[in-house]
């Protein structure tokens, strides 16, 4: 599998609530951030996992983190995230 589908795996399983929080986000940044060669996406999916990639990077599940504003987001900020992500590339589909 190609690391564009591996993204759009990601997505589908962590919807379906196959993986937890922590490993989607561990996942997500690397295979965003070192395995995607930027050419294999369009525009709009570069923009959308680009932004979802800022709250994977930061994520934390841990209260004090989460304390800082506007430094690290918690699971329900990377949920949000990702059912905005979902709902647009299903528009365009």
């Amino acid at each position: 599998m190609n690391p564009k589908g591996k993204l759009y795996y990601l997505l589908g399983e962590y919807s379906k609530e196959n993986y937890d929080i922590k490993t989607f986000c561990e996942q997500f940044t690397i295979i965003f951030n070192n395995e995607i060669d930027f050419e294999e996406l369009n525009d709009l999916e570069y923009r959308l996992f680009s932004n979802l990639s800022k709250l994977t990077a930061r994520f934390s599940p841990y209260d004090e983190d989460l304390i800082l504003p506007n430094v690290y987001y918690n699971e329900q900020d990377v949920k949000k995230e990702v059912l905005i992500l979902q709902e647009i590339l299903n528009k365009k589909n």
